[in-house]
């Protein structure tokens, strides 16, 4: 299953069962003022997200994994533990200096697997090497303002997914954890309320898509283009 569509999560999430997803991949807006195409990210909606859609994520999710800004973490309930990733170089500046790292939440059972798990210890530091993707580095036009780096979510995937768990991105924005599942094979399910990111993030996935299937033997692209049924329908 590859479902992306342009609607309200809450809605979305209404049609699925308990512990449907394997994990959540979360990245909401951080309560900082920062400016989006409709939506306003003051704290106040924030913690109506956390309020009100972070317990449905939770129901529908064994795992969830929330990208949280340093001054409001503090305004989620308490995780089962707390990542962090980190990266040398930046071009990001928080309130106090320079950034360079951010904290990731998770909640539910840790993947079975003890000291790595597919190649990658089981740290609570997670290291990745320049933005891939974000910034000046971006070779890629994507319109949205935030775009978290590819690297990071595929790091996440292997940290915290097995082969053939359905992903779950609820708050889409720049649809970056699609492309992470697309190249590395996962399922996913995922919504983004706002038409621009939305309508922008769906040609960015087919774009990425055309260019993994140049590679792809026939057979194998015939049994994908059936599985992506579902999201090629509008």
């Amino acid at each position: 299953m590859r479902l992306f569509e342009n609607k309200d999560c809450m809605e979305g999430m209404k049609e699925y069962p308990d512990n449907y997803f394997d994990l959540a991949i979360v990245d909401p807006p951080y309560g900082i003022n920062f400016k989006y195409n409709t939506y306003e990210d003051t704290e106040e909606n924030l913690k109506l997200i956390i309020k009100y859609i972070f317990p449905e994520i939770i129901r529908v999710s064994k795992r969830a994994v929330f990208f949280g800004s340093h001054q409001k973490i503090f305004l989620y309930p308490q995780p089962d533990w707390i990542v962090a990733y980190t990266w040398n170089t930046t071009g990001s500046y928080g309130k106090l200096g320079v950034c360079q790292w951010q904290p990731i939440l998770f909640y539910g059972d840790d993947i079975k697997g003890f000291g790595s798990v597919n190649g990658l210890i089981k740290s609570d530091l997670i290291p990745i090497s320049g933005g891939d993707g974000v910034g000046f580095r971006r070779m890629e036009r994507i319109e949205h303002p935030c775009p978290k780096p590819i690297n990071i979510i595929k790091l996440i995937l292997r940290r915290f997914a097995n082969d053939g768990d359905l992903i779950l991105d609820p708050m889409s924005g720049s649809g970056t954890t699609f492309i992470a599942c697309e190249d590395l094979g996962f399922d996913y399910v995922g919504f983004e309320i706002d038409k621009k990111y939305y309508d922008e993030s769906k040609e960015r996935i087919k774009k990425y898509r055309s260019q993994l299937n140049l590679f792809k033997p026939a057979r194998k692209q015939a049994q994908e283009n059936k599985q992506n049924a579902l999201f090629e329908k509008d």
